[in-house]
């Protein structure tokens, strides 16, 4: 899920694997391969495949945190890794459904893309002037509305075959989205005028 996470403070005795990353992060990292070979299956139109591998990604996004949350394992390293993810997934994701499905996406995916850039370079400015900014409440909600959007779209050119409700799903998926884009900018203003004079 797209979103601004907090980054949550390191503890120096977390539990970590032999390679040093923790089990959530390894989560994370495995929700990324499974991604990107989704998208070479989108690239072949094998969608039911690439269906199953994004909905696997989806379920490893929520097992990632509760991981990181049971564990103790909350870093601030496993928190970018999440949101890096969490980002590359989404927005890959709509530019290959514009791409394989309904070019709207593709235009989607290019104004969310211009949003994390406006987001990441603010936050970045904020950080400049020793401001930790937590996360917006709506980041949550975008994020899965952008997640059942996607699953809605791949599932429908998947599995349905009748127009009817293909039309009808598809539709759906294309609100969800435009929705979420639209609270994304929400947040994004929220944000310049809630902190514009750290930015000035």
């Amino acid at each position: 899920m797209v979103n601004e996470r907090p980054a949550a403070a390191a503890a120096p005795d977390w539990p970590k694997n032999d390679a040093g990353l923790t089990v959530a992060s390894r989560i994370t990292a495995a929700r990324l391969v499974i991604a990107l070979i989704s998208f070479v299956f989108m690239t072949l139109n094998w969608w039911q495949t690439a269906f199953v591998l994004i909905f696997v990604a989806t379920i490893l996004d929520i097992v990632d945190g509760q991981a990181a949350r049971r564990l103790q394992q909350v870093s601030k390293q496993g928190v970018f890794l999440d949101i890096m993810v969490d980002k590359i997934v989404i927005i890959s994701t709509f530019l290959f459904i514009g791409v394989g499905i309904d070019m709207l996406f593709f235009y989607l995916g290019i104004l969310m893309l211009i949003r994390e850039y406006m987001m990441d370079t603010m936050r970045a400015l904020a950080a400049s002037n020793s401001l930790v900014i937590a996360a917006d409440k709506l980041s949550k909600i975008k994020g899965i509305l952008f997640m059942t959007a996607m699953l809605m779209m791949i599932g429908t050119h998947a599995f349905v075959a009748d127009a009817r409700p293909d039309a009808v799903l598809r539709a759906a998926g294309t609100v969800l989205a435009v929705t979420g884009l639209l609270l994304a900018y929400v947040s994004l203003a929220r944000f310049l005028m809630r902190h514009r004079k750290a930015l000035a």
